[in-house]
């Protein structure tokens, strides 16, 4: 049986074909100097930058920009370049332009940026983006190329030589010892031309689940030799301009291997080289995946770029946040920046600060993380200064307003209206709900059969941080609220996390009930994965331990996604992390191998940090439109 993609791979050299019986000629007798190429992330590199090639060997004026870049750049042209189309951004750019002819070449002929461009080159790919990477890339790099050679220069078909190149390449039968060194490595760093070496990190990660970063060659900058020492494998795809760096190269990387692309015996000659090379390297990535035991038919959903990614979806209803402490409170904000119907749901089972010595002392819930939840949900600047306003000192230090006016609320109107009196106070955009409405509290059991008692215990590490936490239960079991139930029955979408595992998330997922209301309703389920593992807690965990646990308690096929981050902090910047926050301990690594083999949720990868110089958190803003993007 042939896999899907592997199919696509065999199918390039018949869309080039057929590629040159479409005319172009009607399209670059429209171009007019200056000319700009935009679009997101790589989906204009290897098109934009061979352009950029021939038009400077014609003298012609083009310009390749993201669409992020593009504000105040003035054109007679201009091409647009979108593998999915759907991108508000490119849409953007396309409605704002004031070029006289506006190019579109998408993937999809239905899309947006179809239907909006003033001329539209039609496309042979189906609306099954991610299956069809393999074809747009050699479309959008030879129509491009075209499109300028064809006005300004010689125009140059691509030659029955190449198509043979191409298909050569797709015959060779890679050696199982070069395909084992890559089976075998976590990541590789991948040094050559932008467009294409971006392509194959892309592909790396998707079909063969492998870490990859690209360093653009030929020569390496200081700011590359981080990466550099990070990979096991480190793959040259240009060989020929590194020739004068093997030396600097062999010195610099720590890598187990410099593997050289020669080596794979790919014949790229010609004017569309990075294409003919780059079907090659697809046919050997597969051959990595399914090496891997990997499902590469439905390879995983990775996010390359978060610029126009969402588009307003008014069939999103609702969106039911679940978590604790201060994890999802930044993604709250986020959804409400969006307009969007929010619920966050939270636990019962904060015994620290100032909310653990008021349970001790009058017997109420836990006033914390309901109340930040609210702030979250509030725009009233005046109201939240008051709310959130920490005492110091004396007999109310460390104790917060909004906290003390829960438990006088409790108290004499009991944990729901006085939940609610509070949102009407702050004037609140959504809905903030404890999980369940009696009290208990969470135990966890460590690997050597040590009993932790309480969530400030587990959150707190004052034990060997390497002992793994065996088993969580609640105590006394509590059963679901039923304004959560009906939340989460109603719901568009469920986010779990981020937060940590045991001390914030699962305190909701242990309540009675929970599962079951998850599972009956149509919501897409979301678990948002931590960038960072925690001391204690997760001190080692991966990717697939966090998910793991997760199902564990949850139950398996419940869950539709799981976003990760998988930009990868330097050392030094971790270093600084941690001496920033003494819980921090590593970034959370990617491990496939370790998920359920049954029914998995699609994973999805995204670059995710919210600030280069900042902590390693993640982009709320971003993965609020990710989110909301997999509907």
């Amino acid at each position: 049986m042939k896999f899907a993609i592997e199919k696509e791979i065999n199918e390039i050299p018949k869309i080039l074909r057929k590629r040159k019986k479409i005319s172009l000629k009607k399209f670059s007798s429209l171009l007019k100097e200056p000319i700009l190429i935009t679009g997101i992330s790589s989906s204009i590199d290897l098109p934009g930058l061979n352009a950029v090639s021939i038009a400077d060997k014609l003298g012609v004026n083009v310009r390749v920009l993201y669409a992020n870049e593009v504000e105040n750049f003035s054109a007679n042209t201009l091409i647009v370049i979108s593998h999915s189309g759907e991108t508000d951004e490119i849409v953007r750019v396309l409605k704002n332009s004031k070029a006289k002819v506006k190019i579109a070449i998408t993937s999809n002929k239905n899309s947006i940026i179809a239907r909006l461009a003033t001329h539209v080159i039609p496309m042979i790919c189906g609306d099954q983006i991610s299956n069809m990477a393999t074809k747009t890339v050699a479309e959008q790099y030879y129509i491009v190329s075209q499109l300028i050679t064809e006005k300004f220069g010689a125009y140059h078909p691509i030659k029955e030589e190449e198509i043979k190149q191409i298909e050569e390449n797709l015959k060779l039968d890679f050696s199982e010892d070069l395909t084992n060194k890559f089976v075998k490595t976590k990541r590789v760093v991948i040094v050559g031309n932008r467009g294409l070496s971006q392509e194959l990190e892309t592909k790396f990660e998707e079909i063969a689940r492998t870490q990859a970063e690209t360093v653009y060659g030929p020569i390496i900058f200081d700011s590359a030799i981080e990466v550099l020492t990070q990979g096991e494998i480190i793959l040259v795809c240009d060989p020929e301009k590194m020739r004068n760096y093997r030396e600097l190269l062999a010195k610099t990387s720590r890598a187990k291997e410099i593997i050289y692309v020669d080596k794979f015996g790919i014949k790229a000659k010609g004017d569309y080289k990075p294409i003919i090379r780059y079907a090659g390297f697809l046919k050997f990535i597969v051959k990595v995946g399914i090496a891997k035991d990997l499902n590469v038919d439905h390879p995983e959903v990775f996010i390359r770029t978060h610029k126009g990614l969402y588009l307003q979806n008014s069939s999103v209803k609702r969106v039911v946040i679940i978590g604790g402490g201060s994890g999802i409170i930044p993604l709250l904000k986020a959804f409400k920046k969006l307009g969007q119907n929010l619920w966050g749901v939270t636990s019962m089972v904060d015994s620290g600060g100032s909310t653990g010595k008021l349970r001790r002392s009058y017997d109420v819930s836990p006033a914390g993380d309901i109340r930040r939840i609210i702030a979250a949900l509030s725009d009233n600047v005046g109201m939240l200064e008051l709310i959130n306003y920490r005492f110091k000192g004396g007999e109310l230090d460390t104790h917060t307003l909004g906290n003390i006016l829960l438990a006088a609320l409790e108290k004499t109107r009991g944990i729901e209206e006085g939940k609610e009196e509070i949102e009407r106070l702050l004037g609140a955009k959504g809905k903030a709900f404890s999980v369940t409405l009696d009290k208990c509290n969470i135990y966890a059991k460590l690997k050597n059969g040590h009993i932790l008692n309480g969530e400030s215990e587990i959150d707190l590490p004052l034990r060997n941080p390497f002992l793994k936490i065996k088993k969580v239960w609640l105590k006394p079991e509590v059963r679901i609220s039923e304004k959560v139930k009906e939340a989460l029955l109603g719901a568009d979408f469920i986010v779990i996390g981020p937060g940590d595992l045991y001390s914030s998330l699962m305190p909701n997922l242990l309540v009675k009930g929970i599962a079951e209301a998850m599972k009956k309703s149509k919501a897409k389920k979301v678990y948002v994965c931590n960038a960072m593992t925690k001391l204690g807690e997760t001190t080692t965990y991966t990717v697939s331990d966090f998910v793991n646990e997760v199902e564990k308690y949850l139950g398996k096929n419940i869950l539709d996604y799981v976003i990760y981050n998988q930009k990868i902090p330097s050392r030094t910047k971790i270093s600084e992390y941690q001496k920033e926050s003494h819980l921090v301990y590593d970034y959370v690594k990617f491990d496939r191998k370790k998920l359920s083999k049954k029914i998995s949720p699609k994973i999805v990868g995204a670059d995710l940090f919210l600030d280069a110089n900042g902590p390693i958190v993640h982009d709320p803003d971003v993965l609020a439109k990710i989110i909301l993007s997999l509907i």
